[in-house]
């Protein structure tokens, strides 16, 4: 495979059937080319469009919220079995 070294702007041959830890590093400088890879953390996360465009999924706190439209305050015990 080729390298090319971001520091010394330097192009190398590597063989990649018999790479070693000391082939991490530009023959020319000595710079380590090799960057530990980063793993993806699993989280959880809410997607949207653009708020700028679409801002119906933001809350707006300076709109008191309406009684009604609260599920907690309205009683639902005839819908229950």
């Amino acid at each position: 495979m080729v390298f090319m070294c971001k520091k010394c702007k330097k192009a190398f041959r590597k063989d990649m059937e018999v790479y070693e830890e000391s082939d991490e590093y530009c023959p020319h400088c000595d710079n380590h080319y090799v960057i530990d890879a980063k793993e993806p953390k699993a989280m959880l996360s809410v997607e949207g469009e653009d708020a700028r465009r679409d801002a119906r999924m933001l809350k707006d706190e300076r709109v008191k919220e309406d009684a009604k439209r609260s599920l907690f305050g309205q009683d639902v015990s005839d819908r229950l079995g």
